[in-house]
């Protein structure tokens, strides 16, 4: 949202330092200048050892070892040290390093580099004759990793893109998710036994076999069948998941092992052709962290380049916190050992410190000065977002879980980041869903964009921002008909004063909003939800107890939790607990007195049409008795009309030049599209 991410691709494809996925070791471009360097600090190390440089040849397919062989010896290169199946090493030069000429050695290490298609290698000699035993010190002028022997593609921006498919996982295509089985949903109950039917899907007369075959392997297991499924130990919940681990079979129709009901859904999947069966696959499927990225969105190769030193990422994010790529065989000492940040462990940075991480980064030399540019981009925008109190928020936190005060103070900061002057910016309240205490950033804010030369146009609720404005207009007396007059236009400050506003009467304290409220008593005997250990996002594993049949408010600075404990928590929980299909629910530690309500129903902040042509008679079904009011006409019924003709979502009575919107949609190249009146 704020653009940092079209920044982070680009700094990474020009300034981050690849690491060999086999071995850990940086993977640099080698020259004869730095590998003449390094040569004369290993054979410093090393005694000043008789070192003879190589080069790889390659044999085509169509020539034999010995045609390579004679072209060589045409060329002057007599000696080969080694002769695989299809490459021979040849010998380029032999000396000590003590006593060479610098110019004698960079000459060799040239020749070789040109001839072995930029690779070379060092042998270190003891003897006359380097031996297959003694150590080889190769180098690459390539993106190649000479001890591996593997290469790698040069770094773009689309390689740090998961809305790229050069960058995005293969398995997720980039969404970080996959649809998956959700075990939320096939054990709802974990107060349930295995016994009493911890395990919904094989309670049916369909599949009460697969119950017998779970009572069967859990005695052989020692598996206790009347515990409450979240007693068990996170051994025997695995076993009743995944199965036996000598289960290779997917027909679990004569298992000789405990397949498990991972395997039980993967049997299913094979019968998908079926409609019953897709059916019941729907009712357990939700969006799972994907099992190969584990949510990084990224390809494992993007995540090996890096970015900084190790002491400038210790203090932001220990070793021990960072992303470890998937399908990679860094040990924990390798991964300790890697300096700075891959992208995604940048991502899993609050703002916080992740602007601690980049006021510490020195870009390596040579780099452009368009990369400077980038990071001062990179520190101004991260600079915003902290001023503005996100400095909480985690890069990649979805904006789809962020509540509205944090959406607002986002948009702003993107206004920030333009850098625009002698524009007017129209806010519509952007003080929605903030808590008073963040009015004063936002009017610091919006006070900034106006002291280098804007004009800002705002439509707002909130006291503070109005006390705030250089002019103040009120429009009423009243809302619809009753409006559309200006009732006061003048200082901000000044509305206190005005008469026949009830904007005016509010703001001076004339009328009260909570005027004769009354509360009703909570004691220890109320019915009551109760949610415990909840710990998503920013929520600390709190337990709330929610009182029914109470008008219950949760309130809290904006980004404390309210929205991801109400919705992403508690409401998902209960869709689960009642049957129904949802998102996997943040993570919690039980729930209890969810018997207690029959139902649950989520009313946010979305739009309520369900289509372009819905309006608020059609929502809430005013329309289908008006309809058929119409189709009971005299008229109506001699013509044949149904009330399907007086519809304007289908039928024959909708206009048939705009299909029932009223407008028409034109396509505009290089412009926004444009919506016009339907002329018909």
């Amino acid at each position: 949202m704020t653009e940092l991410n079209d920044h982070l691709k680009l700094l990474f494809a020009r300034a981050a330092q690849i690491f060999c996925r086999g071995c850990g070791a940086p993977v640099r471009r080698d020259t004869p200048q730095t590998i003449f360097e390094d040569l004369s600090q290993r054979a410093a190390g090393a005694g000043d050892p008789r070192v003879v440089v190589t080069f790889p040849v390659v044999v085509p397919k169509n020539f034999s070892g010995e045609e390579v062989v004679r072209l060589l010896e045409a060329q002057g290169y007599t000696r080969i040290h080694s002769r695989a199946e299809n490459q021979l090493e040849v010998v380029q030069d032999r000396f000590r390093m003590g006593s060479a000429e610098r110019e004698r050695v960079i000459e060799a290490l040239e020749a070789a580099l040109k001839i072995g298609q930029g690779r070379l290698n060092i042998r270190v000699a003891a003897e006359a004759e380097p031996t297959r035993d003694e150590p080889v010190w190769r180098y690459s002028d390539d993106l190649h990793c000479a001890q591996c022997d593997i290469h790698y593609a040069e770094p773009t921006p689309s390689a740090f893109s998961f809305n790229s498919p050069i960058g995005a996982c293969e398995s997720c295509r980039g969404f970080g998710r996959t649809i998956g089985i959700d075990y939320g949903l096939v054990v709802p109950d974990e107060s349930k036994t295995l016994r009493g039917g911890a395990v919904k899907p094989w309670q049916t007369e369909s599949y009460l076999e697969c119950q017998g075959d779970l009572m069967r392997f859990a005695r052989k297991r020692d598996v206790p069948v009347d515990v409450p499924w979240r007693d068990l130990s996170a051994e025997q919940r695995q076993w009743v998941l995944e199965g036996d681990p000598e289960w290779v079979n997917y027909d679990v129709s004569w298992p000789r092992h405990w397949y498990g009901v991972k395997h039980f859904f993967a049997w299913l999947e094979t019968k998908a052709y079926k409609m019953h069966i897709r059916v019941l696959l729907s009712k357990y499927r939700a969006y799972t962290p994907c099992e190969s990225c584990d949510g990084a969105r990224l390809k494992p190769e993007s995540l090996l380049w890096r970015l900084g030193t190790r002491e400038n990422a210790n203090g932001v994010l220990p070793p021990e916190r960072r992303h470890r790529p998937r399908g990679i065989p860094w040990s924990e000492e390798q991964l300790v050992a890697l300096p700075g940040l891959c992208i995604h462990d940048v991502m899993l940075l609050p703002v916080s410190r992740c602007r601690a991480f980049f006021d510490t980064v020195q870009l390596p030399k040579p780099l452009d000065e368009a990369t400077g540019l980038l990071l001062g981009e990179v520190r101004a925008r991260l600079r915003y977002l902290e001023e503005v109190g996100l400095g909480y928020l985690t890069l990649d936190r979805q904006s789809r879980t962020l509540s509205g005060g944090e959406v607002q103070r986002i948009n702003l900061t993107t206004a920030l980041g333009t850098s625009l002057v002698n524009t007017l910016f129209v806010l519509d309240e952007p003080s929605i869903g903030l808590h008073p205490r963040d009015m004063g950033r936002v009017i610091g804010i919006m006070q900034r964009l106006r002291d280098t030369g804007n004009t800002l146009l705002v439509v707002e609720h909130d006291p503070q921002i109005m006390f705030a404005a250089d002019r103040l207009l009120d429009l009423g007396p009243g809302p619809g008909e009753r409006g559309g007059e200006v009732v006061y236009f003048g200082r901000g400050g000044d509305i206190t004063n005005a008469r026949g506003s009830l904007t005016a009467d509010y703001l001076s304290g004339r009328r009260r909003v909570d005027a004769g409220a009354g509360r009703r008593a909570v004691d220890a005997a109320s019915p009551r939800i109760e949610l415990l250990g909840a710990s998503q996002h920013n929520l600390k594993g709190i337990d709330v107890a929610v009182p029914l049949n109470r008008l219950v408010c949760v309130t809290g600075v904006s980004g404390s939790g309210k929205s991801t404990l109400v919705q992403d928590v508690l409401y998902s929980a209960l869709l689960k607990h009642k049957g129904k299909s949802s998102e996997a629910p943040g993570a919690y530690r039980a729930l209890v007195g969810h018997r207690l309500i029959e139902e649950v129903v989520l009313v946010d902040q979305t739009p309520i049409g369900r289509t372009t042509r819905s309006n608020p008679a059609s929502y809430v079904g005013a329309f289908d008795p008006i309809r058929a009011q119409f189709a009971r006409e005299p008229l109506a019924k001699e013509r044949g009309y149904t009330p399907g003709s007086f519809s304007f979502n289908a039928g024959d009575g909708r206009c048939p030049t705009c299909g029932g919107n009223g407008f028409e949609h034109v396509e505009m190249q290089f412009l926004s599209d444009v919506y016009l009146r339907c002329p018909d």
